[in-house]
């Protein structure tokens, strides 16, 4: 307790010691505060009558604001605040709590939608429970008639009924069949509807939020299924790692804004190469791309390397007043018999190391 001394004879505590060097606590927490905005930018769910690019890119304003005092989102910089380190913390709490109340309203909107769903199943199949209870219920009215004429009619009278209780049945099952096959369609539409939106959170649920590529997840199911796949039906494949050269110098040096830039020009460059439709395309992490070519002889993969090589050395990004030049180097294996997806992964990645030892900027070959 403050003030308190230690009872006498007692041996005195000294303070803790800060190692040399060690950041302070209020660094830290700066430091974590940002870190937590990027994570939020990163993350962003695709929100109801929001652009989730350019809350992404406030995001990263307000970790801006926080790391470096800068200005304030929205706000003009007059440069008094900047000059005096001052951070505007109510800000940055509004900030994130519409972002926290606008993803409740969604994710509730969402489940409104799903019950409103399962509804409509409910309701469908109670309509149609009631209208076959009512046919049937006529269906037995018409037998019973006929049980009592069998018992006590005449042969032309009982000929007359059986004739309109068959033309009665048949009409009831008509009127049936088309209420099975009306309700039927109505709820095949339903969940292909259904269907198709489950379809499309699971791919967006695939995609990495900055690059619009795939990210390390679906890169991982998609190489297992490959490699099972040559195991199977031995048809030839290749796999490219690749990454861009220098990029923590980039980052250092200019900032996170353009890092973030730089990504998303290189991963649009690599998409325009691979055009066909079992092209698949990933990030897996920080800088890291992947590439798995199905049906791809490594003549054809190396003609396809070189074209990203040249795609990326292309690219022209603004970065304080001038531009960047970039460039990747990519490690490429064909996949052989034995390999499985992390045997298959680890040699492309001998590959890239190979090519960053030999000056960057290249491809290199991995063989078994």
């Amino acid at each position: 307790m403050i003030g308190r001394k230690p009872p006498q004879g007692a041996p005195e505590v000294p303070p803790p010691e800060i190692p040399p060097g060690a950041p302070a606590a209020g660094d830290m927490a700066i430091d974590t505060l940002a870190s937590m905005l990027r994570s939020m930018a990163e993350f962003a769910l695709d929100q109801e009558n929001t652009d989730t690019r350019a809350f992404r890119q406030q995001a990263e304003a307000w970790a801006q604001h926080v790391i470096m005092a800068g200005p304030v989102p929205g706000v003009p910089d007059d440069g008094a605040a900047r000059a005096g380190g001052r951070r505007d913390w109510q800000g940055i709490r509004q900030f994130v709590r519409e972002y926290c109340r606008l993803s409740s309203r969604h994710s509730a909107s969402v489940a409104s939608d799903l019950r409103d769903v399962i509804w409509v199943f409910i309701r469908n199949f109670s309509q149609a429970f009631a209208l076959d209870e009512e046919t049937d219920e006529r269906i037995r009215g018409q037998v019973t008639r006929l049980e009592k004429l069998v018992e006590a009619s005449a042969a032309s009278e009982l000929k007359r009924e059986v004739l309109d209780t068959i033309g009665a049945l048949t009409q009831s099952f008509e009127e049936r069949r088309e209420r099975q096959r009306v309700r039927m369609a109505s709820l095949g539409e339903t969940v292909r509807a259904l269907g198709d939106e489950l379809q499309s959170a699971r791919r967006e649920g695939e995609i990495d939020p900055l690059t619009r590529v795939f990210n390390r997840k679906a890169f991982d199911t998609y190489l297992e299924s490959s490699a099972e796949i040559f195991s199977a039906f031995r048809q030839e494949m290749c796999l490219f790692v690749l990454d861009v050269d220098r990029f923590k110098g980039i980052n250092d040096s200019y900032g996170h804004t353009v890092g973030d830039q730089v990504l998303r020009e290189v991963a649009n460059a690599i998409v325009r190469v691979f055009l066909r439709k079992s092209d698949f395309v990933a990030r897996f992490g920080g800088d890291e791309f992947a590439v798995v070519l199905r049906e791809t002889a490594m003549k054809d993969a190396l003609t396809l390397a070189e074209r990203v090589l040249a795609r990326v050395r292309a690219l022209k990004v603004p970065a304080e007043g001038g531009e960047l030049a970039l460039t990747v180097s990519i490690g490429v294996a064909p996949i052989a018999p034995g390999d499985d997806a992390k045997t298959w992964f680890e040699r492309a990645d001998k590959g890239l190391y190979a090519a960053k030892s030999d000056g960057r900027d290249r491809a290199a070959v991995a063989t078994p």
